[in-house]
């Protein structure tokens, strides 16, 4: 791999790679219009909170139901919005608005209406050391800058749709100026 690698802990959007392709990620107590307007254009538009499973038990957000048959083996849950302080939920904006209002340690169950635009992906208590996926990367290196636990990250795709893999998710964090890191 011909990119920079990411520091040891992530402020910035910053590429995390693994077997499935690029990840964006970032900090999401400091998530901004113009980073959500940013994932949501290079990625299929799911947005996800990588966020520790205790955060969400304490947050009142469930797990989404699925058929056994359709297990990825990813934890979401049911997707939120914040309760106050945006209009429909969908925009950059009230989605950047979302995501602050996650990783703020003051925030209660109530702070959050169900169903949402923000999908939670549920993670490891423990991160990464716990549970080794990019999800729990992702957590683990927005709380070692000094965050809360709790990553905005996405999949990103190419402009045909497919997923951003390889030489072509290096090329796209040269040419946004993105570290990489190898989850």
């Amino acid at each position: 791999m011909t990119a920079a690698y990411a520091p040891a802990a992530v402020s910035c959007p910053t590429l995390l790679l693994d077997e499935a392709g690029a990840v964006l990620a970032f900090p999401a107590a400091t998530a901004t219009t113009a980073q959500l307007h940013f994932a949501i254009r290079h990625s299929s538009g799911l947005i996800h909170a990588a966020m520790p499973s205790a955060l969400l038990d304490a947050l009142r957000v469930p797990d989404q139901q699925v058929l056994d048959a359709e297990a990825s083996g990813t934890g979401f849950t049911v997707a939120v919005d914040a309760a106050a302080g945006i209009g429909t939920g969908i925009s950059a904006r009230d989605r950047a608005h979302t995501m602050r209002v996650l990783a703020d340690p003051r925030t209660v169950a109530a702070d959050l209406i169900r169903p949402g635009h923000v999908l939670p992906i549920r993670c490891a208590d423990g991160g990464h050391a716990a549970r080794p996926r990019v999800w729990e990367l992702a957590c683990d290196l927005v709380a070692a800058a000094g965050h809360p636990p709790v990553a905005v990250v996405c999949r990103l795709v190419s402009d045909s749709g497919d997923l951003l893999t390889g030489a072509a998710a290096e090329s796209f964090a040269a040419a946004y100026d993105l570290p990489i890191r190898l989850s």
